[in-house]
């Protein structure tokens, strides 16, 4: 229905006024292979008929389902065709990777017409995939069950739709972040993807403003935060050096009191040198403090398992007043209380907290990625659970 719509949008009110003597736009639509090198699509436009003046018009790209910046570069251009010729190309930059995904649709927008007619406003670009990486779906793990005694889920994302639930998550995009990593983080499908029920981030090597590797942070700030509970996640995560996949959570007051004053629980760190152990750690600190106080626990999974990316694991927190527990697989393996804070400062873990979910790159704890660091690296997420 819009494609019928859209020709009024590009052409203004100058249908009508053409010159029925004039030729008319000739315009095709085209599938086009994705490829896995950035390439020139070179479009082919002609018209019915010569004229004894140019002829020329408007050319301009919107994305339908490619992306602007991600799947092609925009293209707005004032296009000439000499008196005398009838046919003329039109060159579209197409930006591409390496994962399987959905094939994309551009479409070519025609308007502003001299000396020529345009019946048909819009010519499509099907870009199609032929990427084989396919995100690693062996389901394999450790599953948490549906229900515990004496709580109920209040809420859950299973991924089971087609594209990310916008009324519980965000996108946080930039590049510059704490902790001196060098990723840039990119919102909507760049590095974000839904597929087989998992939120799959995926963390690459490319060159995007000014930064050489790019990934994902997605929280539920504003949208979806709890106070206590038990929260599993099943999560299978990346590897290799200078790989730092993240759960965890912060204070729903992190707007107002900032960090570390709002409290910070990690559920689940990882240094991808180290992919068979995984930190769990609470962070808190007065207002206005640049750093915070820090209680760690390890928990390594033992040789016959291998390590975290090998399948997936539940990573739990069961948080209650005064009272956090750090499991893996129903395994405790860290007990955290206001005994266990440092003299003077403020328990910061009785009031509501959102989640976020990121695989940073490099930085001053994992270090930055050397030869050995293998791209693109990927956390899947198989669900969220929280019970009370």
């Amino acid at each position: 229905m819009f494609k019928n719509i859209i020709p009024l949008v590009f052409l203004g009110f100058g249908i009508s006024c053409q010159n029925p003597e004039m030729p008319v736009l000739m315009i095709e639509d085209v599938e086009i292979l994705e490829r896995d090198v950035n390439h020139t699509h070179t479009h082919n436009v002609s018209i019915s008929d010569t004229f004894n003046k140019d002829v020329s018009f408007r050319c301009q790209t919107t994305g339908v389902t490619a992306t602007e910046g991600e799947d092609f570069v925009h293209f707005d251009e004032v296009i000439t065709i000499p008196k005398g010729e009838t046919t003329t190309q039109i060159d579209i930059s197409i930006l591409t990777d390496t994962l399987m995904e959905s094939d994309e649709i551009i479409w070519l927008g025609f308007s502003d017409p001299e000396n020529v007619r345009i019946q048909d406003a819009l010519s499509e670009i099907k870009i199609m995939n032929d990427d084989t990486f396919m995100v690693n779906d062996d389901t394999s793990g450790y599953y948490s069950p549906l229900s515990y005694p004496g709580k109920s889920m209040v809420w859950s994302d299973e991924f089971n739709q087609t594209s990310l639930d916008m009324n519980s998550w965000n996108y946080e995009t930039g590049g510059y972040w704490f902790n001196n990593e060098i990723q840039y983080y990119r919102g909507g499908t760049a590095n974000t993807a839904l597929q087989n029920g998992k939120l799959v981030i995926t963390a690459k090597k490319e060159t995007y403003q000014n930064r050489e590797h790019t990934s994902a942070r997605l929280t539920t700030e504003g949208k979806v935060e709890y106070k206590y509970g038990r929260i599993d996640v099943r999560a299978k995560l990346p590897k290799g050096q200078g790989i730092w996949p993240a759960i965890w959570m912060l204070g729903d007051d992190m707007s107002s009191v900032g960090w570390p004053a709002c409290g910070e629980l990690d559920m689940m760190e990882l240094l991808g040198h180290e992919p068979h152990k995984i930190h769990g750690s609470i962070n808190y600190g007065p207002q206005g403090n640049s750093w915070a106080h820090t209680k760690t626990t390890s928990y390594s999974l033992p040789v016959s398992e291998g390590d975290f990316s090998d399948k997936y694991h539940v990573f739990s927190v069961l948080w209650e007043e005064n009272s956090i527990k750090y499991y893996v697989d129903d395994n405790l393996y860290a007990t955290y209380n206001p005994n266990n804070i440092a003299g003077g400062q403020a328990w910061r873990f009785n009031h509501p907290f959102f989640f976020i979910l990121n695989i940073a790159v490099g930085g001053d704890w994992p270090g930055n990625p050397d030869p050995t660091t293998i791209f693109p690296q990927q956390m899947l997420i198989d669900y969220i659970r929280i019970f009370q």
